[in-house]
């Protein structure tokens, strides 16, 4: 994601040039960087998923530069609410179900 917002050029996606078909994550850093820049119609579309990576993007990152004590606490208490709620699994069969649709073409 840092060399497109620095508009530098990345790199294919192993997956695509491999099957020929985008993979369910393919378009989410453009879209991410989309989100940054404050266009959020147009990162939406680009990929339905940009929102929550950057959320959790950020999540992440502020978590790490916590105190330590802090972040063991936090990191405990983001575990618990995953195993609670079955979030991260929820998400991930919800992007398998969007990319599947995109494939398809309905989106």
């Amino acid at each position: 994601m840092g060399l497109y917002l620095a508009g530098l050029p990345g790199w294919a996606c192993p997956f695509k040039s491999l099957f020929g078909i985008p993979c369910p994550g393919c378009g989410l850093t453009t879209a991410s960087g989309q989100l940054f820049h404050g266009q959020f119609s147009a990162s939406l579309h680009t990929h339905a998923f940009a929102p929550i990576f950057v959320c959790s993007f950020l999540v992440m990152a502020f978590v790490i530069f916590l105190p330590e004590k802090q972040r063991e606490s936090t990191v405990k208490r983001i575990a618990g609410f995953e195993r609670r709620t079955g979030i991260t699994s929820l998400v991930l069969v919800s992007l398998l179900m969007y990319w599947v649709i995109r494939l398809v073409g309905l989106v």
